[in-house]
């Protein structure tokens, strides 16, 4: 018995050792089990916390954006040049448009335009403004807006705002100020960022039906520092503004000009005329899209953009010749005359700004210029304006106006009038003398600006302004 008892004992300690060590055993597998199940819940959070920031920030977009270069194409899908020039001789077009801003006007200022004795205006500033920016229009009208800033060049300027219908009080007071200045068109659409596209296409109709004897217009915002008078020298030779101005004195000294293999046009004929330097020089038709300098793929922010694509200067010669030659297809195979310092021929499509060659869309979806795969699938945008300012001779105008019955709204302003110049076969050239950003400032660096970004407060406008007008730049 006392055998079959300490086999017993024997026994039933085994047992405890064997219970004891499985339950230490369990609780120790539990909280490793635990453990680890933490940290795979913490990598699954991580891996699902990545997924959700790189959607966010629409890195999966992009694997679904269609190649611009080989498949681009936009509503409406087709030529549209028939039916353009169909409605620009106020016949009815073969395919009926697809887009009319069928907005009405409140105010419409239609003897603006026709205050002249001859009813011949050079430049039409037309001033995109929020219908609460009181202060900047008067800036405005006494700084670059004065209309007689030069006797011999004559001007108009325009206010275009849409309504605020809930604040009756801003509503009357406009009406107040339009009734003062009689310089504000509006039209009945909601005043707000979104809704630009709709006030520049406004401002088309607008000038199309009541201003169209202006040789050239000037699209504005009401933050932007401008120079008239760099405007208007501008615009008698964009192709080598502001060099020629630098280089005045080789250009009309007793010696010929010396052309460079590089600046790739047939130069002949030069002559020296009335201290007027003149040259001939033919129209290539040679250009692609692939020989273009100006680039950039990256938009992720104005000023960004800008670093991104400083260009030496004469690189950016050569592209700008290279547009030059587009400026009007229609007479890309005939002898045209350029001169140093004259008059672009009335047929010109000048269509002129800050231009961005490559940029693509924001995929980022807290950006403001967020762009959906629906909205437009491409991977870059086609060559556009920036829409702080721009000009437009007469025919660009026109062409842009009624090609836009063709093209489909988009609610970006600059990126639709890219649009539409595209259809148009218009190519935007670029003058770095357009700053979409704030230019910094000091007396001798705006020499030869002609417009630039960041002047919401109108005294500091009127401030620069006026020490530039001393200075004989403004």
């Amino acid at each position: 018995e006392n055998l079959h008892g300490l086999l017993n004992r024997n026994l039933a300690d085994k047992m405890c050792c064997y219970l004891l060590e499985y339950y230490l055993f369990h609780l120790y597998f539990q909280r490793g089990r635990r453990a680890v199940s933490r940290v795979k819940l913490t990598y699954v959070l991580c891996g699902f916390g990545m997924i959700a920031l790189l959607e966010f920030f629409g890195a999966f977009v992009h694997i679904f954006e269609v190649t611009y270069d080989e498949n681009f194409v936009y509503p409406y899908e087709g030529n549209v040049h028939e039916f353009v020039n169909a409605l620009r001789r106020n016949e009815k077009p073969q395919v009926e448009p697809i887009n009319e801003y069928r907005y009405a006007f409140i105010l419409k200022q239609p003897q603006k335009c026709k205050e002249n004795a001859d009813d011949t205006l050079r430049l039409v500033y037309i001033v995109k403004s929020a219908i609460e920016n009181f202060d900047r229009r008067t800036a405005i009208r006494n700084s670059w807006g004065i209309e007689k800033r030069f006797f011999d060049v004559p001007t108009r300027t325009i206010f275009v705002v849409g309504t605020h219908p809930d604040d009756q009080e801003v509503e009357a007071k406009l009406k107040l100020e339009a009734g003062i200045y009689k310089d504000i068109v509006q039209a009945n659409f909601i005043d707000s960022y979104y809704n630009n596209t709709i006030k520049t296409m406004m401002s088309f109709k607008w000038l199309v039906k009541y201003c169209p004897n202006s040789k050239f217009y000037v699209f504005v915002d009401d933050d932007m520092y401008v120079s008239v008078k760099n405007v208007a020298t501008f615009i008698r030779n964009p192709a080598n503004y502001p060099f020629y101005l630098m280089e005045s004195r080789k250009v009309y000294s007793a010696h010929k000009r010396e052309i460079k293999q590089s600046d790739l046009m047939n130069y002949n004929d030069i002559n020296f005329n009335n201290n007027s330097a003149t040259y001939d020089l033919k129209i290539k038709t040679s250009f692609t899209e692939d020989s273009t300098i100006h680039e950039s793929t990256n938009n992720n922010s104005w000023k960004d953009m800008h670093e991104k694509q400083e260009l030496k200067v004469n690189d950016r010669k050569i592209e700008n010749e290279h547009v030059l030659r587009l400026f009007n297809k229609s007479t890309s195979n005939r002898i045209k005359r350029q001169l140093f310092d004259f008059e672009l021929p009335d047929d010109i499509r000048l269509f002129a700004g800050f231009v961005f060659m490559r940029s693509a869309p924001h995929r980022h979806k807290f950006s403001k210029w967020y762009v959906t795969l629906k909205e437009y699938p491409y991977h870059l945008w086609p060559p556009y304006v920036t829409a702080g300012a721009y000009i437009l001779s007469k025919e660009a105008l026109l062409d842009l106006y009624y090609t836009s019955f063709y093209t489909k709204h988009f609610r970006f302003d600059d990126i639709f009038l890219g649009l539409v110049a595209k259809k148009a076969d218009i190519v935007p050239f670029h003058c770095e003398e357009f700053h979409f950003y704030k230019k910094a400032y000091t007396k001798h660096s705006y020499t030869y600006v002609i417009t630039s970004h960041g002047y919401e407060d109108p005294n500091e406008l009127l401030q620069i302004w006026n020490e530039q007008k001393a200075l004989g730049n403004a």
